[in-house]
């Protein structure tokens, strides 16, 4: 599989509650584990707490819905997510980087 990028809209679910988000995400099929990891950035501002409140999150892309770690704050104040897993895009749906 080629590496490739979603980059748009999400629901980000955090402690309850629902947001609209743009992020950036790309994965990749690890041939050690067998298992999806997924990674990337929420461009939104989220709460100052987001880390200490819940690092579990819901991310929602097109109806489909995983569950993420919010990893770290960036120094750009964005966040960086992951998981392993099922991502919450569809694969036929990112474009391919060059």
């Amino acid at each position: 599989m080629s590496p490739g990028v979603y980059d748009g809209p999400a629901v980000l679910t955090l402690g309850g509650q629902t947001r609209d988000v743009r992020v950036r995400l790309t994965g990749h099929l690890d041939p050690i584990d067998g298992r999806y990891h997924w990674q990337g950035t929420v461009f939104d501002t989220l709460p100052d707490d987001a880390l200490k409140r819940s690092t579990i999150v819901s991310l929602t892309i097109d109806g489909n819905t995983a569950a993420a770690r919010i990893v770290e704050r960036t120094p750009w104040d964005t966040h960086s997510i992951a998981d392993v897993g099922a991502p919450p895009y569809r694969l036929d749906a990112i474009r391919e980087v060059i």
